[in-house]
């Protein structure tokens, strides 16, 4: 297997960095440090630690489970919903609910201070909304969803229930409750 890029390994290092300590917890130091580079390799690759805080989101965002929404092998729109939201919370188990949700703390992090940065997570959270949304569609046309449902707002709305539920379980560790919520407002949102 080929040894990663030295700007892939500052990627993930400010993934681990920014997740842990959050963004202005985390200094272009402690990334290169975390990386094993050298600090001004940094400047190489990146004009600034927010713009690399982008490539970051997306990254994240690449990395989830989305693609379960678009399993055929799972016939049920409904059942692929219900899935990725299940493998969310098992991806969230595995950081030990510690951190939450990378996405939601940048995008919290960086609201006031890094607009730019904002508004980029802004979008990764837009396109998972339609990547829900296209899947609550599908659901609908199935017979799963009520019809009457407008897809868009059940997306943002599943969006906003896993990020409450990532930043509470972020700040009480309690992966049981976490799931009771997710799993039970997943299936109300979609009840309708």
């Amino acid at each position: 297997m080929p040894k990663p890029s030295l700007r892939d390994a500052i990627v993930d290092a400010a993934l681990v960095e920014f997740h842990q300590h959050g963004y202005a917890g985390t200094g272009v130091a402690s990334i290169t440090g975390a990386a094993g580079a050298p600090k001004g390799s940094f400047y190489n690759h990146f004009r600034s630690k927010a713009d690399l805080a982008m490539v970051v989101a997306d990254r994240f965002a690449a990395a989830s489970p989305i693609d379960v929404l678009d399993d055929r092998s799972v016939p049920r729109a409904l059942d692929r919903i219900t899935g990725y939201f299940d493998a969310m919370l098992d991806r969230l188990a595995g950081i030990d609910f510690r951190y939450g949700c990378l996405l939601g703390n940048l995008a919290v992090d960086t609201a006031t201070d890094e607009p730019a940065v904002a508004a980029h997570v802004d979008g990764v959270f837009d396109a998972w909304v339609h990547r829900l949304a296209d899947a609550v569609r599908l659901a609908q046309d199935q017979g799963d969803v009520a019809a009457d449902r407008d897809p868009g707002l059940v997306g943002a709305q599943l969006v906003d229930l896993w990020e409450g539920a990532a930043l509470r379980a972020k700040a009480r560790r309690d992966g049981a409750l976490t799931r009771r919520v997710v799993t039970d407002g997943v299936r109300r949102l979609l009840a309708g």
